[in-house]
C-alpha cells in the first residue's frame, strides 16, 4: 500500500502533466500575436525608412535603422523561440529546449521598450507561462538546472538572431556607413 506522501506526489504530477499542454499552445498562440504585432510594426517602420533612404542626413537615418534593427532583432528571437517550443517531443524535452527562453524574451522585451512599452505586458505573460512550464517540467522530471548553460544558449539566440537581422538590414540599405565613430 502506497503511503500519502507518495500519493500526493503521483497526484501533483500528473496535475501538472495535465496543465504543460495547455500552457505550451497557449504560449505558441501569445508568441503568434506578439510576432504578428511586430511584424505589422516592422513593416510600417521600414516602409518608412525606405521612402527616408537618401532623402535625410546618414546619422539621423541610422538611428531610424537602428530602431527597425531592434523590431527585427525581437522578431528573429522569438522565431527561434518558436522554433524550440514546436520541436518540443516530450516531457523531458522541454527543461533542456526552453530553460534559455525567458531570458531572450526579457531581453527583447527590454529592447523594445523604449519605442513600444504596448509590448511589455504580453512579453512578461509570455516569459511568466513559459517560466513556469519550465519549473513544472523540471519539478516533474527531476530535472537539474545548469544556468551558466543556460545562458549561454540565451546569448546564442540572441546572438543568431543579431546576425541574420545585421545581414538583412546590411542588404536593405548597402550604402550606409553603420560603422560607430570611434571616441578620441
Amino acid at each position: 500500500m502506497m503511503d500519502m506522501a507518495a500519493t500526493e506526489k503521483e497526484n501533483s504530477n500528473y496535475s501538472h502533466k495535465n496543465t504543460l499542454m495547455p500552457r505550451l499552445v497557449y504560449s505558441v498562440e501569445l508568441l503568434e500575436i506578439i510576432l504578428m504585432q511586430l511584424d505589422k510594426k516592422r513593416t510600417a517602420i521600414g516602409s518608412q525608412n525606405l521612402a527616408l533612404y537618401g532623402k535625410i542626413d546618414d546619422a539621423d537615418f541610422i538611428k531610424l535603422v537602428d530602431l527597425e534593427g531592434q523590431v527585427c532583432l525581437a522578431i528573429e528571437s522569438l522565431k527561434q523561440i518558436e522554433r524550440r517550443i514546436c520541436t518540443i517531443k516530450s516531457i523531458s524535452e522541454i527543461t533542456t529546449n526552453l530553460a534559455s527562453t525567458t531570458y531572450v524574451i526579457r531581453i527583447t522585451s527590454a529592447i523594445l521598450y523604449r519605442h513600444f512599452p504596448e509590448y511589455y505586458q504580453d512579453f512578461c505573460e509570455l516569459s511568466s507561462v513559459l517560466g513556469s512550464i519550465v519549473i513544472d517540467s523540471a519539478t516533474i522530471t527531476e530535472a537539474k538546472f545548469d544556468f551558466g548553460q543556460s545562458n549561454k544558449e540565451s546569448q546564442t539566440i540572441l546572438d543568431e538572431a543579431k546576425l541574420i537581422v545585421d545581414s538583412k538590414i546590411n542588404k536593405q540599405y548597402p550604402n550606409l556607413d553603420f560603422a560607430k565613430p570611434e571616441l578620441a
